[in-house]
């Protein structure tokens, strides 16, 4: 999902050591600071994936596979949907 300065998606660290630490947490911390944002995680862009693949029609059990969530449960605690996103589909009603 994340590419590197190369264009290579970040290697999955969880199961290494490597030496200086995981590449995307550096990557992810320099560019909050260089943009002055004080709270957002690595995880906070699962979460706004998720939503921007919802709000783009994406059907939950679709995502549940992409997103490897264990349950339609979870994508449903993850995936929220803005309010312009929820007034027009109300709209779409009339």
């Amino acid at each position: 999902m994340f590419l590197n300065r190369l264009g290579q998606p970040y290697a999955d660290t969880r199961d290494k050591t490597i030496q200086g630490g995981n590449p995307l947490k550096r990557a992810h911390a320099t560019a909050l600071k260089r943009a002055g944002i004080l709270d957002f995680t690595v995880h906070d862009w699962r979460h706004h994936w998720a939503s921007h693949c919802v709000m783009a029609g994406i059907d939950l059990e679709s995502l549940r596979q992409l997103g490897d969530w264990a349950s339609l449960k979870m994508v449903q605690r993850d995936a929220a949907v803005s309010a312009e996103h929820l007034r027009n589909s109300i709209n779409r009603l009339k």
